[in-house]
């Protein structure tokens, strides 16, 4: 159970992740679009591949929005041991897509 001193560290916190999360996901939509248009990578992801095609507009609202919608729910809503999760979990998956980022990056270069 959260004590009232102990909430408002965690919302912070939770906060801070989520701002952290959008400048990694803003990160990874530059590089993969970087990477797309000079033909450097393919795009695993079907979806991703799907929207990019259809529309770059799409392609950032989508890879922009879902990160920005949660930093909605951190600012409005409760924070549940599976938002803190699911959260944690993002942010390890885009640290990891950050670095294969920075990995062709420097291969391109090289």
């Amino acid at each position: 159970m959260d004590t009232a001193k102990g909430l408002p560290i965690e919302r912070n916190r939770l906060l801070n992740a989520s701002f952290l999360l959008l400048c990694l996901c803003l990160l990874d939509a530059v590089f993969t679009d970087y990477g797309l248009r000079f033909g450097h990578i393919q795009e695993a992801n079907l979806l991703v591949s799907f929207m990019y095609e259809k529309s770059i507009v799409l392609y950032y609202t989508v890879k922009l929005g879902l990160p920005l919608l949660l930093l909605y729910i951190v600012t409005v809503g409760k924070t549940g041991v599976f938002l803190r999760i699911g959260l944690t979990s993002a942010l390890f998956l885009y640290v990891t897509v950050i670095c294969l980022h920075i990995f062709w990056l420097i291969a391109v270069a090289i």
